[in-house]
């Protein structure tokens, strides 16, 4: 399944007519050289940047996007839209380590935001490092995250992930299916891209929880 597991959709509205890459490099110019952009507030400059990201987010160039946010938070560290949004960033970029440092410190100080669980869950669920990929820290933080809002069929999906790398195929199945039940009661701006992914976990689980009975029946005989 790909990477990207969204709890957080971003609605792109329309840039100026501007050169977004030109400007960057004039933003850019004037920072290097130590000279003060006095024509654009600091507001006006997150706002681009923002867009600009957002932007790089949607053409899957995940390093340009983290670049840019980080480039918010020199602006205001403390910015709640960038520090939430750069997170999940960080997990579609590979960058695990900052990911996960981030998401805990979220987590410590917003215990109840069960979007920060859930993204640190399926990043323990889907990391490509294996030094990351752990799969009953998955199941704990995706559980944690249910408890809270256990309506919500993104955390069932990333539960069911984390069940499958633990090699628990029936509970991911059944967890993979309630998913599918959430989301057509709940779900809201599910993509034609989402519905495909999701079908393909419905059928990963299907096939191996097929299998598994199918060697235990073997075993039997």
């Amino acid at each position: 399944m790909k990477t990207f597991h969204t709890s957080l959709i971003l609605l792109l509205g329309a840039l100026p007519c501007l050169s977004i890459a030109q400007e960057t490099q004039r933003v850019e110019t004037a920072e290097t050289s130590g000279l003060q952009i006095n024509s654009r507030t600091d507001k006006e400059r997150i706002q681009f940047l923002s867009n600009v990201a957002q932007v790089y987010f949607s053409e899957e160039d995940y390093v340009s996007a983290m670049n840019a946010y980080e480039r918010i938070l020199e602006i205001d560290p403390e910015n709640p839209e960038a520090l939430y949004i750069i997170a999940h960033v960080y997990i579609n970029a590979k960058q695990y380590a900052k990911a996960e440092t981030l998401l805990k410190k979220l987590i410590e100080e917003n215990p109840d935001d069960f979007k920060l669980k859930n993204n640190l869950a399926w990043l323990y669920a889907t990391a490509e490092d294996p030094r990351f990929r752990d799969g009953e820290k998955a199941v704990r933080y995706a559980q944690e995250a249910m408890v809270i809002e256990p309506t919500d069929h993104h955390i069932w999906s990333t539960l069911s992930e984390a069940h499958y790398i633990n090699g628990e195929y029936e509970k991911a199945y059944r967890a993979i299916k309630n998913m599918a039940l959430l989301a057509s009661q709940y779900g809201t701006g599910i993509t034609k891209e989402s519905v495909e992914n999701y079908n393909e976990q419905i059928r990963k689980c299907k096939r191996a929880w097929d299998t598994q009975k199918m060697l235990e029946g073997e075993e039997e005989e």
